[in-house]
């Protein structure tokens, strides 16, 4: 089992250790705080002395996001060919498939498709089997979707840690997933509660704001009585958290455990 450490910021770096043979780095949520060139060259550095395979996180993007990636690309490819980047915008996927096949691409969380609401508890253990077959299961079921992420050069796919759990059995053993252990993605928006958290004056104000980035000091502990497990927020993305081991990675479904040791963003 491949053990790997996920972070955003090079100040994380200190949690890199033995243990992981990959680093994740990037941004996987929100364009706004995609990595500079200088952080990027820092981490690459560290990849290369220390032997580390290397994955490129990457979030939904617009044509801003897109052009802060196609400054950044170029590094990566010439000092890193042979990195993996993880895709949440099909922009993306189609700009690598066009300027930097050798970069392989692997099919982030937020395109899988799983059903991710943890209000699916409630009802869970109450719903026919083939049901729960429906609610474990992901795109990867589709032989139509299958076809179309070999066409593109996808041969990994993303999960998160479902409270529900995830079904993998029958899916296409050369599609080779990953577990994220142990915050779990629910949903993302490009509307920032986030924004003006700290600014009192702006208390009572709804809207679009500039970003200040606040998403790096605050995440916010989110409680409802039809929600089964407080959820917390950070910047645009809601999360849950779940530490139980599914039986997806000890029946060896999954070959790649990738560590979050902090939200991500």
């Amino acid at each position: 089992m491949e053990q790997a450490l996920y972070i955003h910021s090079t100040d994380q770096l200190y949690y890199l250790s033995e243990d992981f043979t990959r680093l994740y780095f990037g941004a996987e949520f929100c364009e706004r705080l995609i990595p500079s060139r200088p952080e990027l060259e820092t981490v690459l550095r560290i990849v290369r002395e220390r032997d580390l395979d290397f994955t490129w996180m990457t979030p939904f993007v617009t044509n801003r996001g897109l052009g802060r990636l196609e400054e950044l690309l170029p590094v990566l490819a010439q000092t890193c060919p042979d990195a993996e980047v993880v895709v949440n915008d099909w922009g993306v996927l189609q700009l690598l498939r066009s300027e930097y096949p050798q970069l392989k691409p692997v099919l982030g969380r937020l395109l899988n498709k799983s059903k991710r609401g943890p209000r699916i508890m409630n009802i869970f253990n109450q719903i026919p089997p083939s049901t729960q077959d429906y609610f474990q299961g992901c795109n990867l079921d589709v032989p139509s979707a299958v076809r179309f992420l070999k066409q593109q050069g996808i041969s990994r796919v993303e999960f998160d840690n479902l409270l529900q759990g995830l079904k993998l059995e029958g899916t296409d053993g050369s599609i080779r997933k990953s577990l994220y252990l142990p915050f779990a993605f629910v949903s993302a928006t490009r509307f920032c509660l986030t924004a003006n958290c700290d600014d009192p004056e702006k208390m009572d104000s709804i809207g679009v704001f500039p970003c200040g980035k606040e998403c790096l000091n605050y995440s916010f502990n989110l409680y409802n009585p039809v929600m089964t497990l407080p959820l917390i927020r950070r910047g645009n993305t809601v999360f849950f958290t779940n530490e139980s081991i599914p039986d997806v990675v000890t029946g060896q479904q999954v070959d790649r455990i990738v560590i979050q040791p902090e939200l991500p963003v």
